[in-house]
């Protein structure tokens, strides 16, 4: 019986992670679709592709999400949901916030639910199972935030990683002769990572007649950190009071520069601090009983002689 609610639990897991893997590929997978149906625009196609039952799978337990995340919020609203603003630092634009929300309902009851059976098994019905079950559930309500965040965070500290090396390209493109809004196309195409994927999708709001200063506001609101507002901000204002854009990209990006280089010394000074915990709970206990031990038992085999 225990091997089945173990068994039962496990499924229940590897659903719910299956749900956050679909979240996560969501937008990708509807991309692919698109340049499916592109490639295959004037011909008649009557076949089921993978792609088309892997859509399908993916609107279905979107679906769900939806409906759950809505009740949820409805019904519970004091429980935080993840915001806009982190969907999109994490780059998924396409995901709503119920989305995320039923996900973490169905995470919550997945992992709430073999934590629970495992507590069951182990303690019985008790207080500890009944324990079990909450930090199961809660666990299972963090866990979606927790990654969503996890990714923003990285996602956001890539972007400011290469964001002065995107401004000397832009410098030396400007000084070479082009425009701005030239310059940033020409290096948004051959830029990789996640600030080619936000220069790009800038890009295609310009090409869809959106003014370049408005772009780059849309581009602060995904990507809101403290190097990207310098470098929207610097920028539009230039643009607005024609002045020279290279001169002050220059200074920028040196300023940049100077900055990184500050929170790395930052960095290295708290170093010392948070590594004094584990050697003092890890390190020093092993260390003390490597030193102890051999005098310790030389003075009780002395003292058992003795007697």
């Amino acid at each position: 019986m225990t091997f089945l609610l173990i068994a039962f639990g496990v499924l229940l897991v590897a659903a719910s992670g299956r749900l956050v893997a679909h979240a996560a590929m969501v937008p990708r997978l509807q991309l692919k679709q698109h340049l499916l149906n592109i490639h295959e625009y004037g011909f008649d196609s009557d076949q089921t592709t993978p792609a088309d039952e892997t859509r399908a799978a993916s609107q279905a337990i979107g679906g769900l999400a939806d409906h759950l995340g809505r009740f949820a919020l409805a019904r519970l609203p004091f429980l935080r949901s993840v915001s806009t603003a982190e969907l999109a630092a994490a780059g998924f634009y396409d995901v709503t916030v119920e989305r995320i929300h039923g996900y973490r309902v169905l995470a919550a009851a997945a992992i709430g639910s073999l934590v629970g059976l495992l507590g069951l098994s182990i303690a019985g019905a008790s207080l500890i199972a009944l324990l079990f079950l909450v930090a199961g559930v809660a666990t299972g309500w963090a866990v979606p935030s927790v990654l969503i965040k996890g990714r923003g965070t990285r996602r956001l500290a890539s972007i400011d990683k290469d964001l002065p090396e995107l401004i000397d390209l832009l410098i030396a493109t400007v000084e070479a002769g082009l425009g701005f809004g030239a310059s940033v196309n020409l290096v948004g195409e051959r830029l990789q990572g996640a600030l080619g994927d936000e220069l790009r999708l800038a890009i295609r709001q310009q090409d869809l007649g959106i003014s370049t200063s408005q772009a780059l506001e849309d581009l602060l609101e995904r990507c809101d950190s403290m190097s990207m507002r310098a470098f929207v901000r610097t920028v539009v204002r230039g643009e607005s009071m024609g002045l020279s854009i290279a001169p002050i990209l220059r200074e920028l990006a040196v300023d940049m520069r100077r900055r990184r280089r500050q929170a790395a010394q930052e960095r290295m000074h708290k170093a010392p601090v948070k590594i004094l915990f584990p050697i003092m709970f890890l390190i020093m206990p092993a260390l003390m009983i490597v030193l102890f031990y051999p005098a310790a038992h030389a003075v009780m085999t002395t003292l058992s002689n003795v007697a």
